[in-house]
């Protein structure tokens, strides 16, 4: 009989769905000569903030460079990105949708265009999008992955669960498809389903922070307190570790 979920556990596990959306990686063919210098520099800049998580820089640096090169698509792409990391997920989707025919059949665009609307709260435009690519990018294991982001966040678990199997078949034990196909189960209301997806992952998949600490989350939520406590002491600090605990109770008495 599948756990019930707590209404905060639900609204906790949503927002790290949407939290965990993936990179595109973006590329940007340099001009010549001394303005082409420019603008190769303030290209490695906006990438080393984005790197380093400074979105603010980083938007900043993209923006200029798009507006001194309105035809290039990636640079659009990548400063729709980082909007989106820094939470300005609706500006991200208006960037994107402003764009010209550039954008037409580019997979990147699409992919992040639908990252963004589940960014924005509107993940069943998000699903339109995917499914509308999928077709001629059936290789893809991304938009399967994402879709299934899209799919839980609209409580459609069994369409969520299909979407991941497809992007594991793809992409093996990819760990951002196995934490957020563990984290859907969950939602759906296995949280054992989740425990022995993550279990059964690979060592070097089993090596992310993220998956050890969603881990820990679910057998929180089981009540196996050694468990979730081990896992959790591998890398938060104590006062972290005890705060977590505490969470973790509460998620079980209700």
């Amino acid at each position: 009989m599948p756990l019930k979920i707590a209404g905060n556990f639900r609204a906790h596990t949503r927002a790290a769905l949407c939290v965990g959306a993936l990179l595109i990686a973006g590329c940007q063919t340099a001009p010549v000569g001394e303005e082409a210098a420019i603008q190769e520099s303030l290209y490695q800049a906006a990438q080393t903030a984005e790197q380093t998580f400074d979105y603010e820089t980083a938007i900043n640096h993209y923006n200029k460079l798009a507006q001194q090169n309105p035809d290039s698509p990636q640079l659009q792409i990548a400063l729709a990105r980082n909007l989106r990391y820094s939470g300005a997920s609706q500006k991200a989707v208006r960037v994107l949708e402003s764009m010209g025919s550039a954008k037409d059949g580019n997979l990147g665009y699409t992919l992040e265009l639908a990252k963004a609307k589940i960014g924005h709260g509107k993940a069943r435009e998000a699903i339109d999008l995917l499914n509308a690519a999928a077709p001629e990018n059936a290789d893809n294991w991304e938009i399967y992955a994402t879709l299934g982001i899209a799919h839980d966040l609209e409580e459609d678990f069994k369409s969520a669960l299909s979407a991941y199997q497809k992007a594991r078949k793809l992409s093996g034990d990819n760990p951002a498809i196995l934490n957020n196909m563990a984290l859907s189960l969950a939602l759906s209301g296995d949280v054992e389903g989740a425990i022995s997806l993550l279990q059964s992952a690979p060592r070097l998949a089993r090596h992310s922070p993220q998956i050890r600490q969603n881990l820990a989350l679910f057998y929180g939520i089981k009540g196996d307190t050694t468990a979730a406590e081990a896992l959790a002491r591998m890398d938060l600090d104590e006062e972290s570790v005890q705060s977590n605990l505490s969470i973790y109770a509460q998620l079980r008495k209700k």
